[in-house]
């Protein structure tokens, strides 16, 4: 599905080239910012392990809602689809996955997020404190990070995910089962099935938490 045709769907105006130019600089500004976004998290990486001799960074992914996504998160919210109306109500429309090795590292992250001036902290809901009945964990923030421009600052909304490993194993499955293979609803045995996979993915965490206490105690 190409922009001419998203924006055919929802009636707009046929003078497209002028709305797609207006929509592509619109992007070009989440783009840029997800870049800003992750220089800065590759900062803080790199001087954690500077100080410390250690990162508790495993990896780090970042993503950009495709058209086709955004199209179906608008219908599904309702949300006019004007470039106001996506500004307004939809803040995740780039994003960055940073996962870590240990639970408790993921509120050290967090922490270091908060005490940024060119982050603003905006939203957390926090999956890992209260999982979904799924048992899915993450913490989610939704932020607006600071992109100085040549005609001033904007300030861009994206999401930010914080995750363990094991975490990040059972919502990629999760993912992988229920939208990638175009399963509508699990079965109740598969969703207790899962179930079960998220709680040995906790105990997993715990395990590996009080084995690296340990080791810092001897």
């Amino acid at each position: 599905m190409d922009l001419r045709t998203i924006f055919n769907s929802f009636g707009a105006r046929e003078d497209y080239r002028q709305i797609i130019e207006e929509f592509n600089d619109f992007i070009k500004l989440y783009e840029m910012a997800l870049l800003e976004l992750q220089s800065d998290i590759e900062i803080i990486e790199l001087e954690w392990q500077t100080r410390y001799e250690y990162s508790p960074f495993e990896h780090i992914k970042t993503r950009m809602k495709t058209p086709q996504s955004l199209h179906k998160k608008i219908e599904r919210k309702g949300v006019p689809f004007t470039i106001e109306g996506i500004r307004d109500n939809i803040f995740d429309i780039v994003g960055l996955r940073i996962v870590t090795s240990f639970e408790d590292d993921v509120y050290k992250i967090y922490e270091l997020l908060k005490g940024r001036n060119d982050l603003k902290i905006k939203r957390v809901k926090d999956y890992i404190k209260n999982p979904k009945p799924s048992g899915y964990k993450s913490l989610h923030l939704i932020v607006e990070t600071e992109l100085i421009l040549s005609e001033g600052i904007r300030w861009v909304p994206a999401e930010i995910q914080i995750r363990t490993l094991a975490m990040d194993f059972f919502a990629s499955t999760e993912h992988k089962l229920q939208y990638k293979y175009n399963t509508k609803e699990l079965s109740q045995e598969m969703k207790d099935e899962l179930f079960e996979v998220a709680q040995a993915s906790s105990q997993l965490d715990e395990k590996m938490t009080k084995v690296r206490n340990t080791i810092l105690i001897d």
